[in-house]
């Protein structure tokens, strides 16, 4: 594991530790991701890399025409390390609500009697087929969420290595697209940074961050004024749900420019799901599930 994911870990667990004291009513949720990071950083120093060959002239190409580096289906996944911790998620979810003990349970036992294909899960997981893994959850009486979340949760640390790893050899700083340069995935959440608050990405899919256009909607492009606004909860102006009439899309974005982590927005964004739900309930989408795979 580089120095970089180790600090990235610890700033994640520190973001969580402060938000436990500040959002109360978040404690269950908060604390299930701080045993989640615990044992994904364990995980991270084990996972053996494989090394990512990009040629320099096709980067370069790919950069220049907008294109992602990457194939989100063909990042190596360390399958060994990636099952243990998907057992390991699943014990600690026996300890949490209904819902998720019930599902700790059952893939458990699923693992235990070998009805439970973790390879074919994981290559359905990266290729976002989700009718592979809707199937694998209704056999097991489980819900597609709990299911997905479990799976994505345990190829993270794998994710993030390759997504580390591509970042030191490309010069990604003058990507301006509103999807992740290196697997094309939609942001999850973003971060406002710096004097002038740019829009920093966090991608929903491999974690890396980019900076987004500062007005346009990530999603559509649009750049329309009269078309985009935002919207914040009742003493809440540090995070922003910024939503766009033209494909009624949306997108939190949390200002860490006053005692936040632009680092550990998705800690953030876990924080603030009740902020999803306003606005799915004025009928906006949420475009890409969260960092974190829930």
């Amino acid at each position: 594991m580089t120095m970089g994911l180790d600090n990235f870990y610890q700033r994640m667990l520190e973001r969580i530790k402060q938000l436990r004291r500040e959002r109360t009513e978040h404690e269950e949720i908060l604390s299930f991701f701080t045993k989640v990071l615990a044992v994904q950083r364990e995980a991270q120093k084990e996972i053996t890399f494989t090394e990512i060959d990009l040629p320099e002239q096709q980067v370069k190409l790919k950069v220049d025409e907008g294109f992602p580096l990457m194939e989100r289906e063909n990042f190596p996944v360390d399958q060994d390390r990636s099952r243990e911790l998907f057992k390991q998620l699943c014990q600690l979810s026996l300890k949490e609500n209904p819902i998720l003990a019930a599902a700790g349970q059952s893939l458990l036992e699923a693992m235990d009697r070998g009805n439970l294909d973790f390879a074919q899960l994981t290559a359905a997981v990266l290729r976002s087929d989700s009718e592979l893994v809707d199937s694998s959850a209704k056999k097991l009486g489980l819900e597609y969420p709990v299911l997905q979340a479990l799976v994505k949760l345990s190829l993270q640390p794998s994710l993030l290595e390759t997504a580390a790893a591509v970042a030191e050899q490309v010069a990604l700083d003058n990507w301006r697209y509103g999807y992740c340069p290196i697997c094309g995935a939609p942001p999850a959440v973003a971060a406002l940074v710096g004097e002038e608050g740019a829009r920093q990405a966090a991608c929903s899919f491999c974690g890396h961050c980019w900076r987004l256009p500062r007005v346009a909607c990530p999603f559509c492009n649009n750049e329309k004024q009269e078309k985009l606004r935002y919207f914040y909860g009742e003493g809440e102006d540090l995070c922003r749900v910024q939503v766009c009439e033209g494909c009624r899309g949306y997108l939190k974005v949390i200002d860490t420019r006053d005692g936040g982590d632009s680092t550990a927005i998705s800690v953030d964004d876990i924080a603030t799901a009740h902020l999803d739900l306003l606005a799915e309930k004025e009928g906006y989408q949420r475009r890409a599930p969260r960092l974190w795979g829930i």
